[in-house]
């Protein structure tokens, strides 16, 4: 079977986040198309657009869930295809200081979402989404410390749970580049695949940057100017039980680069989606042949 996953940082933060309004209807409308099988969102912080966005994409995506947490909400929310059978929400102890208000992250009470869905086949996925605390200064990173330990922190959650499905699904804006210490640890630790290496092996990141990128209409001028090309700190990533193969057929950025009709993207990020092709492994034959 073939499984389309897709995750965006929405940006969508009240009275600061430019034309959030527009952008959100025209979210609701692109994953209300019927290309993804599971939405993976981050930076919803206002309800009513979640509810606006659930409801337009209800005859596709039929089941949906916002996880609740701190005094904003915690921006993440799910909306699959799939039936959810289980689901909670794990918050960060480390996560941000309270005093920096302008930076917000210790209202929303970061951690980690997470549901299980089951198919129609009866294949059981456990899909985690996250949004690690933001860099703010790359120069004077502060805050390097509270990601690299909410990584750990989410690589625990998963080892811990990942048993109890046939599929790990991992989406979010992880704010953190390939290479870096906690992108590293949350894959040895997990022993999660990255899409996007998965299909396109090492090359350059900046051919899937998803952050800061030239042609995003939000990126700073400055960067502009340095012709900057951008960071790819937005990830889908994946493994599967022994009695399933999991293989990566598309790994891209598949929104246009502005809203139809406007000069401006969705998002001051970019979306990933995945297909994914799953199917039962000779493992996974055997231990069925036993049952029978």
């Amino acid at each position: 079977m073939l499984v389309s996953v897709f995750t965006l940082n929405c940006w969508g933060i009240l009275g600061i986040s430019r034309d959030r309004k527009v952008r959100m209807q025209a979210i609701a409308e692109e994953i209300s198309s019927g290309k993804y099988d599971l939405v993976l969102l981050q930076e919803v912080w206002v309800k009513k657009d979640f509810e606006s966005i659930r409801v337009v994409a209800s005859s596709v995506l039929p089941y949906s869930l916002y996880f609740h947490s701190g005094v904003i909400g915690s921006g993440l929310c799910v909306l699959s295809k799939f039936k959810i059978i289980d689901s909670f929400y794990h918050q960060w102890v480390v996560n941000g200081y309270f005093h920096k208000i302008h930076h917000g992250d210790w209202f929303g009470g970061k951690g980690v979402g997470y549901c299980k869905v089951v198919t129609n086949e009866g294949i059981k996925i456990n899909v985690y989404t996250a949004h690690l605390h933001a860099e703010y200064d790359t120069n004077h990173d502060e805050y390097l410390a509270h990601r690299f330990l909410q990584a750990f922190d989410t690589s625990q959650l998963i080892r811990h749970t990942r048993y109890s499905g046939d599929i790990t699904i991992l989406g979010g804006d992880l704010n953190t580049e390939p290479g870096s210490g906690a992108y590293r640890m949350l894959i040895h630790n997990t022993n999660l695949n990255d899409a996007f290496v998965s299909k396109h092996g090492t090359r350059p990141d900046y051919l899937g940057c998803t952050n800061e990128t030239l042609e995003n209409s939000y990126t700073p001028r400055q960067l502009r100017r340095q012709n900057h090309p951008g960071k790819r700190i937005d990830y889908i990533m994946f493994s599967s039980s022994n009695a399933y193969n999991m293989s990566t057929l598309e790994c891209k950025n598949p929104l246009p680069s502005c809203v139809p009709g406007q000069g401006f993207n969705y998002s001051d990020h970019e979306a990933v989606s995945t297909t994914f092709e799953i199917s039962l492994s000779m493992t996974g034959v055997i231990r069925f042949t036993a049952a029978i």
